[in-house]
């Protein structure tokens, strides 16, 4: 059964600039597990808003920082062209900065493990900001189409749940294979689990409303929702 919720309008400061967002929780009182979204290369559109919610649903106060200043391209060159021009250390600055955000509200404990979850471009910024800092507590990352150099991966000591479909040809086989060749290779803690016939962005029910995407979009929000509970709050 899913909880009641709150959204809201939200932002916070890094640094010399400031960071918008959209924060979604739940309604009822007390302190929750806390996550930060990382969007794909369309931004805090109409799905991470969705995507939002449903996490906080599903008993998270989660924050979805809007990377791109409000801009989410209609059509595939125009959002391929803002992914491609990203500062990508910047990014990674205020996905962190988002951690600290969450654990400053009232909903969060101020030492909480706070858990990172990102899809597609935003799967990489994931791997990266574990990779580079100490903010979160777990990972759970969605067929990642930004591939950090392997030795930004070195540094990440948290364990993972990563998601693949098996048709999905933005993120190929291969380079989910290099990718896991390099976490065994640094010894990390990691799950992979693949969706069989499931193409790109499977979570967006908006992309492909086949079985096979509704399959792996609840199957691997199920194993989300577990794990996250499992390594953020030992539940």
């Amino acid at each position: 059964m899913s909880e009641r919720i709150v959204s809201l309008h939200a932002g916070y400061d890094n640094e010399d600039h400031f960071v918008d967002g959209y924060v979604a929780r739940p309604a009822a009182a007390g302190v929750r597990p806390a996550v930060v979204l990382i969007s794909g290369m369309s931004g805090l559109n109409w799905f991470q808003r969705q995507i939002t919610r449903t996490f906080a649903e599903a008993g998270f106060v989660t924050l979805s920082p809007d990377l791109f200043d409000g801009a989410h391209p209609e059509g595939r060159t125009p959002a391929l062209l803002q992914k491609n021009s990203l500062d990508i250390d910047r990014a990674v600055g205020d996905v962190t900065a988002g951690a600290r955000f969450l654990r400053d509200l009232p909903w969060v404990e101020s030492d909480a493990r706070v858990g990172v979850v990102g899809f597609c471009l935003g799967g990489g910024l994931a791997l990266l900001s574990l990779g580079r800092t100490d903010a979160f507590g777990a990972g759970v990352i969605y067929y990642h189409s930004l591939f950090p150099d392997p030795q930004e991966l070195e540094g990440i000591d948290v364990a993972m749940l990563c998601h693949y479909g098996t048709a999905d040809h933005s993120t190929p086989r291969e380079e989910v294979d290099a990718f896991t060749a390099t976490l065994d290779r640094y010894e990390k803690r990691y799950e992979v689990a693949f969706y069989e016939g499931a193409g790109h962005s499977f979570l967006n029910p908006g992309n492909d409303p086949s079985p096979a995407q509704q399959r792996a979009r609840e199957e691997s929000l199920e194993r989300t929702f577990a794990f996250l509970r499992e390594e953020l709050t030992g539940a």
